[in-house]
């Protein structure tokens, strides 16, 4: 695990008072930049958070690990931290790329990943808008992505 993303886990969960299985937060991170593609408008369109919603449904099948595991509770907990983190961009914007640059520096599947979900969730109202474009092409620059 990266140590900058070590670092900002043990700061978020001790800011936010919650316990979120470490490799989720990791997830958390590389999805950050496509919640803040959805914002570049300024709004979080009813379709943006539906597709969040389908998002972090298939996303929590890939957390069960064991029958015990409850899907649903884990596709609640990402859509749980990632309202959080809408409503606190301030907050966390700077530290999470920051952490997440590190991260992906010198990964270039990491990268392609990161890239892949910005310009999906981009997408999930219908078409990318010339502000979620000028979005997209900001974060790759800020995080060193090839596009």
């Amino acid at each position: 695990m990266d140590e900058q993303i070590h670092q900002l886990y043990l700061e978020y969960i001790k800011s936010r008072k919650i316990i979120i299985p470490e490799d989720q937060f990791v997830y958390l991170t590389k999805l950050y930049p496509a919640l803040l593609v959805c914002m570049s408008d300024g709004v979080l369109d009813t379709e943006e958070w539906d597709g969040i919603i389908m998002a972090t449904r298939g996303l929590a099948a890939e957390f069960v690990k064991s029958p015990s595991d409850d899907r649903d509770m884990i596709a609640l907990s990402f859509r749980t931290e990632i309202r959080y983190l809408l409503d606190n961009m301030d907050k966390w914007k700077k530290k999470f790329l920051n952490a997440l640059h590190h991260s992906i520096k010198d990964n270039e599947l990491e990268q392609e990943f990161v890239l892949e979900t910005m310009y999906l969730f981009a997408n999930i109202a219908g078409g990318i808008s010339d502000e979620e474009e000028d979005a997209i092409l900001s974060l790759a620059r800020r995080l060193e992505i090839r596009i």
